[in-house]
């Protein structure tokens, strides 16, 4: 199968609203289990019913306990017999939609279990590139030509933004156009994303007392001054502080250019990206520390941050009890 994408259970919704269920949308959800005395002992049966795909295909590629297989849908179902106890499953319809894995569903002795599965497509999964900001030091007064190439749509530019901006950039920092003046360049946008299962392996717990003190220690091992930590923390400070618990990754340079690329003449001599992913959960992730990349500020260096709240529940299986 593919790369798991999404996982989503109402007991992990944490702190998301009645009225937003909707948009993030439950995964799987129990329709209705009963005695099946057509069973035989030590025989389970689970019925999944898909309730959102096209039924442009006959056939559903699934595992469960790891163990792949493909089903044959019948008004966008199909049955497995199986053992009683727990099994975990897996399913995948087509490249067009996110692909669904379950925690462990409880199944007893000659019962059989329904569920409705809920996949959607993955252009469903929108999230913003919030406030990408980009700083220019050059080491003497350049003019200077930045275009973006930004893989979504764009939401706003700022100053105006005609299929590039040309300025004045000084080693102050101040970009200027005509006869004004700016600290920074400003663009936003929509795409899809979701956190992989590798990108949900690493990165950080953060409470909402510890989450300025947490973007203080970061931002300064990454090599932001005092003037852009300032930026970054009063704008996503408050954010992370609105929920009691935050899963927060970064992600470094050439990896943005998932986001956007960026085309600067003349060439910097470094260029360094860092963007801020995170989501409310409700219980802490079992996950290994990131290592943050440090910024180099030698020679015409350009610094560009920015991030996003990631609209996806992590799995439940990297949830600590």
């Amino acid at each position: 199968m593919r790369t798991l994408l999404f996982i989503a259970f109402a007991s992990l919704l944490g702190n998301v609203h009645a009225s937003e269920i909707e948009e993030l949308v439950i995964g799987c959800a129990l329709a209705s289990d009963s005695v099946d005395a057509q069973l035989e002992e030590n025989q389970a049966k689970y019925t999944f019913k898909f309730t959102s795909i096209d039924g442009s295909k006959s056939r559903m590629l699934y595992s469960i306990d790891g163990i792949e297989d493909k089903a044959k849908l019948v008004n966008n179902s199909f049955e497995i017999v199986t053992s009683p106890g727990k099994h975990i499953f897996q399913f995948y319809y087509s490249r067009d939609f996110i692909e669904v894995y379950t925690d462990s569903l409880q199944i007893e002795n000659r019962h059989h279990s329904t569920y409705e599965v809920y996949m959607f497509r993955t252009l469903d999964m929108q999230i913003t590139v919030d406030k990408p900001v980009i700083y220019l030091y050059p080491e003497k007064e350049t003019e200077v030509e930045l275009s973006l190439n930004i893989i979504g749509s764009p939401l706003l530019l700022y100053p105006e933004y005609d299929g590039q901006w040309q300025f004045a950039a000084s080693p102050s920092g101040d970009l200027t156009f005509g006869d004004k003046t700016y600290n920074y360049l400003f663009w936003e946008a929509t795409q899809s994303g979701t956190f992989s299962e590798e990108e949900l392996k690493t990165g950080f717990n953060v409470k909402k007392e510890n989450a300025v003190a947490f973007l203080e220690e970061k931002l300064t091992l990454a090599g932001l001054n005092s003037k852009e930590q300032a930026d970054f923390i009063t704008y996503w400070g408050p954010r992370l502080a609105a929920n009691e618990l935050n899963f927060i990754r970064f992600e470094f340079n050439e990896v943005c250019n998932r986001y956007a690329e960026l085309d600067i003449t003349p060439k910097p001599d470094h260029v360094y990206r860092i963007y801020m992913t995170w989501i409310p959960i409700e219980s802490e992730l079992n996950v290994i520390p990131q290592t943050i990349e440090t910024m180099n500020r030698e020679g015409f260096c350009v610094l560009e941050w920015g991030g996003s709240e990631v609209n996806q529940i992590p799995q439940n299986s990297l949830i600590l009890n």
